[in-house]
């Protein structure tokens, strides 16, 4: 009996979901993750070209660039009367072409749509500001200034699409299974970190 349920436990499916700051290293980390567990890593790119797949892109570029919505649609989302078509349509739509399928997924409100599944990992990396800007400014050649810009910047537009779509606090520790600071822990820890939570949970452990 133990052994069945040793290897039940070994190919269970996993999702795993990464939200971030920006400058936190969310790539990095992903990309590792899915080599340790060999499971696929859907980034920006390869999100785009399924939902061109499924002949669904022009109508929700938006939703899979995750640009950010005007002021006007945040002010609408933040006080909860927008629960139009849209916001339903696009958070079905990434469901459905997931599925029930292992993955690792990075933003796009990934916690939120496939809260349901029990074998949902939930991350979300933070750092500290001047921590993120010195990355930012290292991984893309630019100044401290131009840096510090892309950060505010991205982190403002991340909040504006995560409530617009879900009604929802982006970064609210609660609605994640863990959240820490993956800059100061650097991209080895912080999947060594994830990797202990998923193998205390039982969900998948890592294949010899």
């Amino acid at each position: 009996m133990y052994y069945l349920c040793s290897v039940f436990k070994k190919h269970q499916a996993m999702i795993i979901t990464i939200a971030r700051q920006c400058g936190c290293g969310a790539l990095h980390i992903g990309e590792q993750l899915a080599a340790r567990y060999d499971i696929p890593f859907y980034t920006r790119k390869s999100l785009l070209e399924m939902a061109r797949a499924k002949g669904v892109l022009a109508e929700m570029d938006d939703f899979f660039e995750e640009r950010p919505v005007d002021e006007l649609q945040f002010a609408i989302s933040a006080l909860g009367h927008d629960e139009g078509p849209l916001h339903s349509r696009a958070l079905d739509i990434l469901s459905d072409m997931i599925g029930q399928s292992e993955c690792i997924i990075v933003g796009r409100c990934g916690n939120y749509i496939f809260r349901h599944r029990s074998d949902l990992v939930s991350v979300f990396l933070k750092g500290r500001e001047a921590d993120r800007i010195r990355a930012v400014a290292a991984e893309e050649g630019v100044t401290p200034r131009k840096a510090a810009a892309i950060v505010h910047d991205m982190d403002d537009s991340r909040v504006r699409y995560h409530m617009y779509y879900t009604h929802l606090q982006w970064g609210n520790s609660a609605d994640y299974d863990l959240c820490f600071d993956s800059v100061r822990l650097g991209t080895e820890k912080s999947v060594a970190l994830i990797g202990q939570y998923i193998e205390g949970l039982g969900i998948r452990r890592k294949e010899a």
